[in-house]
Formats: structure tokens, sequence, C-alpha cells
């Protein structure tokens, strides 16, 4: 069930530190489930120039409470894949929700907001990485429609990055 108290907006140059953080907490939730040892994962003020520039792009997207606390994020932007065409596709680079929130339709509402993002740009395909040793997002994005495309990348501890596809209608 969607949380109707959570609305879907831009990021503000403000919250770059606060994306860098929540970001730190969800990949470590993810990675450490898969075997991931903590201490092998970059620490927010790696990662703050990484959301300053995706801010300052217009690529972030946050879900946040009435009160304004943001517990979810969505990144997109072109494609970084030498395959694909930006002119036609788009890729879903992050979405992440606070752990203790799983479950409770966050991450489907930012999902929806970039299918909405696909169809604003007149675009019908999303592309985007899912490390295969995270079920719980590989079954998150095929019950959006996602589908492995056949490309893989290496990843940590021998487990591949998978790309998955999906088509929007516009």
């Amino acid at each position: 069930m969607t949380d109707t108290r959570i609305s879907i907006r831009s990021a503000r140059e403000e919250e770059a530190a606060a994306l860098a953080a929540l970001h730190t907490r969800t990949r470590t939730a993810y990675y450490t489930t898969g075997g991931v040892p903590a201490e092998e994962l970059a620490s927010a003020e790696r990662i703050s120039a990484y959301w300053e520039r995706a801010v300052a792009e217009g690529r972030a997207q946050v879900a946040a409470t009435l009160e304004g606390r943001v517990v979810g994020f969505l990144m997109a932007g072109p494609p970084k894949f030498d395959d694909l065409d930006a002119a036609s596709v788009r890729e879903l680079q992050q979405i992440g929700v606070e752990p203790n929130g799983w479950g409770r339709g966050v991450g489907s509402m930012l999902h929806e907001a970039f299918v909405r993002q696909l169809q604003a740009d007149g675009l019908t395909d999303g592309v985007l990485e899912c490390w295969e040793a995270n079920p719980r997002a590989q079954a998150f994005y095929a019950r959006h429609g996602w589908r492995p495309d056949g490309s893989r990348r290496t990843g940590p501890l021998g487990h591949d990055y998978i790309r998955l596809r999906v088509t929007v209608p516009i």
C-alpha cells in the first residue's frame, strides 16, 4: 500500500548530503545482505560529490514526507552503455528507499515517477543494472515489467550486474 503522506519532487541542492547518506544506508543494506563486508562500501563523504552533481544536473528526485524528510530517491539520466542511444533510452541509475521503509510503496512511487519522466521525454525504453545477488531488487523490477536483456557486467563477489530493460506506453 502506497503512503499518501509521501510526495515525489525534484531534489534540492541542500539535500545532496542527506541523499549521499541515504544512498550509503541503502547500498549497505543490500550489498551486505549479498555478502559484501560493510567496510568495503563507500562512505557518504566519498559519494557526496556524485550527489551534488546529480542534483545540480536535475537528475535526482526525492520521496519526501509531509514534514520534508527524505525517505527515498530516484536518479535517472542518459545511459552509460556504449550500445544504447541516449536519444531513445533513459537509464534508471538509482532507486533507493530508507531500509526500514522497504515494502511500503515508496519504491513503486519512485518507479512511477521514472515512467512519467520517460513519457514526458517522449521515450518508451528504460534500462538499468541490478546486482544479481540482490533478489529483492530483481523481484521489484520484475513486478514493474523489467526483463533481462542479456547484457552482464562483472560485479562484487562473483555476482554480475544484470542489465534490465522496460518498455512503457507513451
